[in-house]
């Protein structure tokens, strides 16, 4: 509860931490929303290290961004695949990763598991809150 956003509780290791980071505030710069095809543009550049890091360069490898970052946010709701929107520039139906709002009450849980699922998904939530 005392994390700094949901990224934290989700992901342990550092390295990944910060590349899930990226990767969020990516999403969030779009809209909430990405194709498939700029998700792969935007691991290439994460493993090739021209991501913007105020630090310093930073890489993160193809393979494990989709294999831990993508997937753990598939996996446990986070992300959203495949979603099917209409393009209207391209008079086409385009499949994207979306971010997933949850619906949470104002109030949280009493105790346990939901409690820290509530706090987890509110932070999710602030992470995404720019976007309308």
């Amino acid at each position: 509860m005392s994390a700094k956003d949901a990224l934290e509780v989700i992901f342990p290791e550092t390295r990944t931490r910060k590349a899930a980071r990226l990767f969020v505030s990516w999403l969030s710069k779009n809209g909430g929303q990405a194709t498939k095809n700029s998700v792969s543009n935007f691991a290439n550049s994460l493993q090739d290290g021209h991501i913007d890091e105020k630090i310093g360069p930073f890489k993160y490898s193809r393979r494990n961004f989709y294999m831990t970052v993508i997937r753990t946010l598939v996996d446990m709701g986070f992300i959203r695949r495949n979603v099917p929107i209409w393009d209207s520039s391209r008079s086409k139906t385009l499949y994207v990763y979306s971010r997933n709002i949850f619906d949470i009450p104002e109030k949280p849980p009493s105790v346990g598991f939901w409690r820290i699922s509530f706090y987890v998904c509110r932070k999710w939530n602030n992470m995404f809150s720019d976007i309308k």
